[in-house]
């Protein structure tokens, strides 16, 4: 037989997360200041006389000359300040964690995904029960099985899903939902 010690002493993992909220605006505001950035590089070459062209910024900012100070002008400028300072927020935002710790070692962790697989394939080992389907968050497991009507599983259900997220050093609630097949049960009740 081979005995196998681990080192005692190292650090534990960090926690896995996943990377920042990022939508679609986020990505339109990128692609936006990256065309502004062309656009003063091309503006500079032009000035430069490294490019032959005409300037493109200046007419633009001589017809906003006529501009006078006004509770809209304040109001945009309020909304613009507002928006870049939400941006920033969220950039420098706590991120997700995708990730639960389990008793086993320190530094394991299983997925919210595989909690949920884990909790329908646990549903769907219980008897009377026809399909199962489960949805995880870190806090807690939403499981959906479909029976016959008159099976009553969803203690059974609680308790099959509890024991086979056993080894999650935190437990999650655990809420059963059950959905009525109108199957044909053969020969009677076959309970």
């Amino acid at each position: 037989m081979t005995t196998v010690e681990t080192a005692r002493g190292f650090a534990p993992a960090s926690t896995a997360t996943r990377a920042g909220r990022v939508a679609w605006w986020s990505i339109a505001l990128a692609l936006l200041v990256v065309a502004l950035g062309v656009l003063v590089v091309r503006e500079a070459l032009v000035a430069g006389e490294v490019v032959d062209g005409e300037p493109w910024i200046p007419p633009v900012v001589d017809s906003a000359d006529g501009i006078a100070p006004s509770a809209a002008v304040t109001a945009v400028g309020i909304v613009v300040a507002l928006l870049g300072l939400w941006l920033v927020v969220i950039a420098l935002g706590r991120r997700v964690r995708t990730r639960l710790p389990v008793t086993s070692s320190a530094g394991t962790t299983i997925g919210i995904g595989d909690v949920a697989r884990l909790a329908a394939s646990a549903a769907d080992d219980v008897d009377a029960v026809l399909s199962a389907r489960a949805a995880a968050s870190r806090k807690s497991v939403t499981v959906t099985v479909t029976t016959l009507d008159g099976d009553d599983v969803a203690d059974a259900v609680r308790a099959a899903v509890t024991e086979r997220l056993a080894p999650l050093t935190t437990p999650l609630s655990i809420r059963v939902v059950t959905r009525v097949s109108a199957g044909l049960r053969a020969g009677g009740d076959l309970r």
